[in-house]
């Protein structure tokens, strides 16, 4: 009987302890940020999107950058009016020597690769360099077209062993704005995330519950 008691009391207990490397995916949803018209392109100038996958910070800035403006996890999205041709970029702030970095298309194209839905991001994809790449998304270069929605593969830490792993879920628009519409990381170094695009807001589900009742009830009536 004690034996029996001691059993259940160990299976209970372990099943209580948390899973050894367990992955937790930390997603921040319905961001939708858009950058606005940065004539400095980013060099001198803070207008643009900002944003900390770690943390779950995001916001739309004007001229003065943000404090601390360099932080593990942290990405600055620019809206490039320098050139003739306005040019979308983005700019990792966080720290070089700790491994945060874009995942670029491959080692003889250093521009930030693209990835549509469902794809994974891991050690096999890209080209991984921190601090090694160009920051444009298009139109002159990159590997982006107007109007696409997609996602940027990130890196985060990995100095001296494995980076986690995350993406920035964003639209490149026809003016060549960049909307920031989600972002997600998964916590356990080393391992990959799989993109997912964002979630509807509950307020959308409504109403789109709400026309799909409206239209049954049209078609009923005409019944």
């Amino acid at each position: 009987m004690q034996n029996k008691l001691r059993t259940i009391l160990f299976t209970a207990a372990a099943a209580c302890l948390p899973l050894a490397g367990h992955a937790t995916i930390h997603t921040y949803d319905n961001i939708n940020l858009t950058t606005s018209p940065n004539p400095s392109g980013g060099n001198s100038d803070g207008t643009g999107v900002w944003f900390n996958v770690l943390t779950g910070y995001s916001e739309s800035r004007g001229y003065f950058f943000p404090n601390p403006l360099f932080a593990d996890g942290q990405f600055f999205l620019v809206m490039d009016q320098t050139y003739t041709q306005t040019e979308a970029e983005i700019y990792t702030q966080g720290f070089f020597s700790r491994g945060n970095g874009v995942i670029y298309n491959s080692p003889s194209n250093l521009n930030p690769a693209y990835f549509g839905d469902g794809a994974t991001i891991g050690s096999a994809s890209g080209y991984q360099s921190p601090g090694a790449g160009y920051t444009d998304l298009g139109p002159t270069f990159g590997n982006w077209t107007a109007g696409e929605h997609g996602y940027l593969g990130l890196t985060i830490g990995g100095t001296g062993g494995a980076a986690d792993y995350g993406y920035a879920e964003i639209t490149l628009n026809d003016d060549y704005s960049i909307t920031l519409v989600s972002m997600a990381y998964n916590d356990v170094p080393g391992s990959s995330i799989t993109t997912v695009a964002s979630a509807p807001e509950p307020s959308t589900l409504a109403l789109v519950g709400l026309a799909a009742v409206g239209g049954f009830i049209v078609r009923w009536r005409r019944r």
